[in-house]
């Protein structure tokens, strides 16, 4: 799947949950060999870091330029 960083992605997580993230950064060894990305997601408490592989992007919600 195609994103950036400023993108927001939708992902699912390893738990069956999914998740809204907008991209932080891109790494192509984010854990284990695989590539990914890092993101900040919004909360109720409020701004949490997460990582994901690249394989578990659903959907980009939103290019940085339409944002």
């Amino acid at each position: 799947m195609e994103y950036d960083v400023g993108d927001i992605i939708e992902y699912n997580t390893f738990g069956g949950g999914s998740r809204r993230v907008a991209v932080t950064n891109r790494e192509p060894d984010v854990k284990n060999g695989r590539p990914g990305f890092d993101g900040i997601m919004s909360t109720p408490e409020g701004t949490v870091s997460v990582w994901g592989y690249d394989d578990q992007i659903v959907r980009v919600v939103k290019k940085e330029a339409d944002v």
